[in-house]
Parts: C-alpha cells; structure tokens; sequence
C-alpha cells in the first residue's frame, strides 16, 4: 500500500538547526456557494441551513425561484433582492396551532388585507395571519393562509404593472419558498 505523502520542505544550507519541518496542509473552511449564507445586515446575526418553520425561530423567506425574499419596505410587503433597504427577518410564532410570522423591527405580523394582498400591520395573531407550511416533494414549501374556511397559496399578481405578494386559489400560481433559519 502506498502512502500519498507530502515532502517536508527541506532547509536551507545557510540554517544551523538540524531540525526538520515539515508542512501541514489544513483544507480551507467549507464555504457555502449560495450568496445568502454570507449575508448579514446588521453584523450581529448568522445564518444556518434551510430548515422548517418552527415557534420561537427567526426565518428569511425566500422564493425558489427568483432568490428574492419577503420584505417590510416603506411599511408594505414586497418581494425583493437579499441585501437592499427594507426588513427580511420574520420570527415564528405559533397561536391555537396556527403559524403566523411577526416582522423582526415593526413588530407586526404578516397577513393579508380584504383584497388578500400580503401585508404587515396587524399587532396581533389572528384569522388573517394565519399560515400552513406545506413541504413538498421537490423540495421547498408551500405557504398556505386562512381565509374563512379555505386555504389559500402565497403567490404574486399583477396589478397596474407591479408583481405584488397575495393569497391565491390555484397551486400552479403559488410561489414555492425556502425559510433560511437566522441564529444570534
């Protein structure tokens, strides 16, 4: 069996140690290829793995499809570029078995309004904050809200020419979403 070896690196004649040394070679650090697992606004937080919604947790929910993530801007809810102005930091929190994802600076929880556009201005969590997280068997999630006694997709419409985040009824229309845990 032969013993793949690196060679000391030899010392130079001018050198009156004796000594050998030899060179360790040490990988660098594994470095996640997606450029959110470097992303940091406020310097003091670090990202994990994609994971499941979970009570007491800290998410950035992000489309699979565009990279884009769900943003408090100018006190409404878009669907934005990691790293630019707006929050992206939702905590979960869980109420009579119901999800519901309540904004890291303003407080309020996402929901959506009498025409089902997304919005965060409620100070409570009730009926129309509430959220089903569906895996599925792709891999990513469905994000499901409560309206009356239906379930509806989180997907995006247009309206006057601008995609803005809504409640759905058609699965095809729903936007499939990672949740990317933040730790402090």
């Amino acid at each position: 069996m032969v013993l793949n070896r690196l060679d000391p690196q030899p010392i130079p004649d001018y050198d009156n140690d004796n000594s050998t040394v030899h060179t360790v070679v040490t990988p660098p650090e594994t470095v996640a290829a997606d450029l959110l697992d470097d992303y940091d606004p406020l310097g003091s937080t670090k990202l994990s793995t994609f994971s499941t919604p979970w009570p007491d947790s800290t998410f950035i929910i992000r489309s699979v499809s565009s990279g884009h993530v769900i943003t408090l801007r100018d006190g409404q809810i878009v669907l934005a570029p990691p790293g630019g102005r707006g929050s992206i930091h939702w905590t979960c929190v869980e109420t009579k078995g119901w999800l519901g994802f309540q904004n890291s600076v303003s407080g309020r929880f996402l929901g959506h309004d009498k025409n089902g556009k997304l919005r965060c201005s409620a100070e409570e969590h009730k009926g129309w904050e509430n959220f089903c997280v569906r895996p599925t068997p792709e891999g990513g999630f469905v994000l499901l809200m409560t309206h009356f006694e239906r379930l509806w997709y989180v997907g995006s419409i247009v309206e006057q020419g601008v995609e803005k985040l809504a409640k759905i009824g058609d699965r095809s229309d729903g936007i499939l979403w990672e949740f990317i845990e933040i730790t402090v």
